[in-house]
């Protein structure tokens, strides 16, 4: 699989496949998309069939296998499950179209009059469809040599033989340029909406959970958590006076260097920035086990800064009930916290009601 981390941009556009979560979303985005254009194709055949049928001269056993193939594609982009998966069965369904309009073509009275509208319809119409430059570019040169194949150009060797080619030329190049821009498109929109929800859950200083994403899941334990958890609730010590003496940046290196620590010591428990310099973290484990991590977080958050400066934390611990909301937890957490603070900062103190 190609992904932005092994490849240059360039090769990432050309074979896109993108990571597992972009996948897919392009996957959802382009399941709809490529059934409607595909459904559309064989739609357009049927109806240029029916207007074909008293021709003696159509080969209706190609006809036939054309759109078997058609319908052998459109089906396996009905019940595609993946991004590969749909590149595959749009690049069947698009190549069994450009076949079946083939035989159609083969019926009429100047079969190579056709091969420029229908490339050009067939190319520009699927474009949408395949998220990567050389999957499309590919298939529309598939459909451009099943269509020419023994009949285009149809002026050689005379003064304007070029012009076909040409059109081709350029009929290629207006594809491939739309196609980039639905994939550069799909992109920037996965891009912002990723942004976007990091935004609406993530700090935006610290890169911890912010309120909401960490009360969001506190809850959750609140509901599923089979294990004890504790609710630790942690404040910076005089962290007014950091900023105040020191400034505001300054303040800003120590929020994100303390919630570095809280982040490495936590491991998998949920933390989070509550706002300020108010950090929390949902322990799962047994009461002693809870006490001795808030004992190893105010140690090495205050070995964290020296000997450059003086920087602590105060922790409230209170035990994170189920049967009540979480609010009454966090009030008890607060309770321990302001004891912690009046007792000399720079400790934990454990809830014990």
């Amino acid at each position: 699989m190609f992904t932005s981390r092994s490849l240059s941009p360039a090769f990432y556009y050309l074979f896109f496949s993108g990571e597992p979560e972009q996948q897919q979303r392009f996957f959802k985005e382009l399941h709809f998309i490529s059934i409607a254009i595909l459904t559309f194709g064989l739609a357009c055949w049927l109806v240029t069939f029916s207007l074909t049928l008293p021709r003696a001269t159509l080969d209706y056993a190609h006809a036939a296998l054309g759109v078997t193939g058609m319908l052998v594609g459109l089906v396996l982009t009905v019940y595609a499950r993946s991004l590969q998966a749909i590149i595959a069965s749009g690049t069947i369904s698009v190549l069994f179209i450009g076949f079946s309009f083939r035989v159609l073509m083969l019926g009429t009275e100047d079969p190579a009059f056709w091969v420029l509208p229908l490339g050009v319809m067939i190319t520009l119409t699927t474009a949408p469809i395949f998220s990567g430059i050389a999957y499309y570019l590919g298939v529309s040169l598939g459909v451009w040599a099943i269509l020419g194949l023994g009949q285009f150009p149809v002026h050689a060797g005379q003064a304007d033989q070029h012009w076909p080619m040409l059109a081709v030329t350029i009929s290629v190049i207006i594809g491939l340029a739309l196609n980039i821009y639905f994939l550069v498109l799909r992109i920037n929109n996965y891009r912002a909406q990723r942004d976007l929800a990091t935004m609406a859950y993530k700090d935006g200083l610290t890169g911890l959970n912010n309120r909401r994403m960490f009360t969001q899941g506190a809850r959750a334990l609140q509901r599923t958590g089979m294990a004890p958890a504790y609710f630790l609730m942690i404040d910076i010590d005089d962290f007014k006076q950091i900023n105040d003496v020191y400034g505001h940046d300054v303040g800003d290196e120590v929020l994100k260097k303390i919630a570095g620590v809280i982040a490495g010591l936590s491991g998998e428990q949920l933390c989070g920035r509550l706002g300020g310099e108010e950090f929390a973290v949902i322990y799962q484990g047994e009461k002693q086990a809870a006490c001795d991590f808030a004992a190893r977080l105010v140690d090495s958050v205050e070995a964290a800064f020296e000997p450059e400066r003086k920087v602590s934390v105060s922790i409230g611990v209170a035990e994170l009930l189920k049967e009540v909301d979480l609010s009454h937890s966090y009030r008890r957490a607060d309770e321990s916290l302001y004891l912690a603070k009046k007792n000399g900062k720079n400790r934990y103190v454990l809830n014990a009601a």
